[in-house]
């Protein structure tokens, strides 16, 4: 009897998180870092093993069901808008392949 319902338990949550997505809700993978031994998580971060794992956005929730830490939205309208990158290009060469004055020349 055990083994069934460890079976039925399985089943179920292999089957959540392909429900979820023929209903068409948004879901995304949230951002990860590995955590050393001598720092802790942030306030926006949960522990997930050996990774600190950032907090689900606004109308979404951690789905327990799926190995890797996943988000899945819990209204149908939910929108995720992942961080921009903080990196900004470097300036354009200048005109000719001319050096810039100055250095060791």
């Amino acid at each position: 009897m055990g083994k069934s319902i460890r079976i039925t338990f399985l089943v179920a949550a292999a089957v959540l998180p392909a429900s979820v997505l023929s209903q068409g809700l948004a879901s995304y993978e949230p951002q990860q870092r590995l955590r050393t031994s001598l720092e802790s998580c942030r306030k926006t971060e949960f522990e997930s093993g050996a990774y600190c794992v950032m907090k689900c956005a606004p109308d979404f929730r951690l789905d327990g069901a799926s190995k890797k830490p996943r988000c899945v939205a819990t209204k149908a309208g939910a929108k995720y808008d992942p961080p921009k990158p903080a990196y900004k290009p470097p300036p354009p060469a200048a005109p000719g392949g001319a050096k810039p004055s100055g250095g060791m020349g």
